[in-house]
């Protein structure tokens, strides 16, 4: 009880000084199951958010956190767990009692509700997840991403800044399956080896394949991307040129100098706001590398499908399409326009293969590639594809 007083005097203090009061209401829970890649099955930790009809369920990540700026916030945390968790505000401009960490704040104990209070100065990205015993907890799932939005204005990323269309965040993750598949033998963190990597919760096709992680933009559009990464792995980004990629916010904090990329390096707590608008059809996908922390080996690669070009259907402007990207052992190229060579090269420019076209649909078995990437060229059109 405590606790829920020292938080609901802080949130006092922040209703002195702005208008909007926001509510959450969440929970923990422990030993929730999330399907694979693969379609095998493996154990998490997580938060979910509490509907207005008392239910709920964790997810992986847990539920991005919708914010206005000068809302003076609450969360209430109910433990519906056997162990002690809390929610720290990663990032976020808050006291030490509402930070979130235990050893300098509070823990909210199993089937007890606590309540965090902060104002929500400075738009941007942040995090949240639990700190206690961090290195498990977190690589467990219990981890999510926050949004505060340029309230009223919400189609600014901030006061006087650019204004977009569309908006998608992604956050990335990375879990050792041998920990979350027997939680009850977890060794010590320096035998932690990532070996499953996750933007929003999904990998490999899993994540290629789901609508709701596909980025649709066109020439013209105006669209931010919200990043961030709670993996312990190192994340890449490379964005097709034709998107235009300029990065305006860092953790949270508008840039003195914005800048024009087409590669973006994350590291494990990182944010960043980008805006991109593309000057042509975009030719390709996000692409998002994870390197191991301790040696920089480069250790998987997932692809967020963008759709900005004209699609199959266009016979006449698509020159061709292919599927499964990534692919583990057979690629199929389909095009209407045969009697051309296909040609394969590594990143590097080195020439891989080449065949020629005479079906409208073409097997390519790369079983015996390296995992990596490669450029699959066309006539007068490449694509990269991933070998994982």
């Amino acid at each position: 009880m405590k606790n829920i007083i020292i938080s609901i005097y802080s949130l006092l203090s922040c209703v002195a000084f702005s208008q909007n009061v926001q509510t959450i209401n969440m929970v923990t829970q422990m030993l929730q199951t999330v399907v694979l890649d693969d379609g095998s099955t493996t154990q998490f930790w997580g938060y979910g958010i509490i509907k207005p009809n008392g239910t709920y369920q964790a997810s992986i990540p847990g539920p991005v956190l919708n914010i206005n700026k000068g809302d003076s916030v609450y969360i209430n945390m109910y433990n519906d767990s056997p162990e002690d968790h809390t929610i720290h505000l990663h990032g976020l401009d808050v006291d030490q009692v509402n930070d979130g960490v235990g050893a300098t704040s509070f823990v909210i104990h199993p089937q007890d509700t606590v309540t965090y209070a902060f104002l929500a100065t400075y738009e941007g990205v942040y995090l949240y997840h639990c700190h206690v015993l961090t290195t498990l907890h977190l690589t467990m799932g219990m981890y999510g991403m926050i949004v505060v939005n340029n309230y009223p204005n919400s189609n600014l990323i901030f006061d006087n800044g650019p204004s977009f269309t569309n908006e998608y965040r992604f956050l990335t993750s990375d879990m050792d399956r041998t920990w979350n598949d027997n939680t009850l033998s977890i060794p010590a963190m320096f035998k932690f080896k990532a070996n499953y990597f996750m933007v929003n919760g999904k990998s490999g096709n899993q994540l290629y394949n789901d609508n709701q992680s596909h980025v649709n933009s066109y020439v013209g559009d105006t669209t931010v991307l919200r990043l961030g990464n709670m993996a312990y792995s190192k994340t890449r980004y490379i964005f097709p040129s034709e998107m235009n990629a300029k990065v305006y916010m860092s953790d949270g904090r508008i840039l003195n100098n914005s800048f024009e990329t087409d590669t973006l390096i994350v590291n494990s707590g990182e944010r960043f706001t980008v805006v991109f608008i593309p000057d042509q059809d975009i030719n390709g996908d996000i692409i998002v590398e994870y390197y191991e922390a301790r040696n920089n080996n480069l250790e998987h690669t997932n692809l967020i499908k963008l759709n900005g070009e004209a699609t199959m259907a266009e016979a006449e402007v698509s020159v061709f399409d292919v599927y499964p990207n990534p692919v583990n052992n057979q690629l199929q190229f389909v095009t209407l326009n045969l009697g051309s060579f296909i040609q394969v090269f590594d990143l590097y420019g080195k020439f891989i293969e080449s065949r020629l076209v005479h079906s409208v649909n073409t097997t390519i078995d790369v079983s015996d590639y390296e995992n990596g990437i490669y450029i699959l060229k066309y006539q007068d059109k490449t694509l990269k594809i991933v070998k994982q």
